[in-house]
């Protein structure tokens, strides 16, 4: 397999997790959006506080989603800046 084809089969992989990455940060956003309306719509102090600590808590979980396609963002950057510059010698 050429150099070439090897790299598009990186650049198609690379691309499909970061979909399936940004796929799964829809789960804990959809949450909070549901949490947060619901506190909303209950008004009340019981459901305003339990409104908060699960947003709170699903933050924290697309936090985590959003560092880890960072990482992975910077390893694809970091091969592709590596590559270019063994291209250049």
């Amino acid at each position: 397999m050429s150099a070439t084809n090897m790299d598009m089969e990186k650049n198609e992989l690379f691309l499909r997790e970061m979909e399936s990455e940004l796929h799964d940060l829809c789960q804990p956003l959809t949450t909070l959006q549901c949490r947060l309306e619901l506190g909303q719509m209950c008004g009340d102090e019981v459901s305003l506080m339990e409104a908060i600590e699960g947003g709170l808590m699903e933050t924290a979980r697309l936090f985590e989603g959003i560092e880890k396609m960072r990482g992975q963002l910077l390893r694809e950057l970091d091969r592709i800046g590596n590559r270019a510059q063994t291209d250049e010698e």
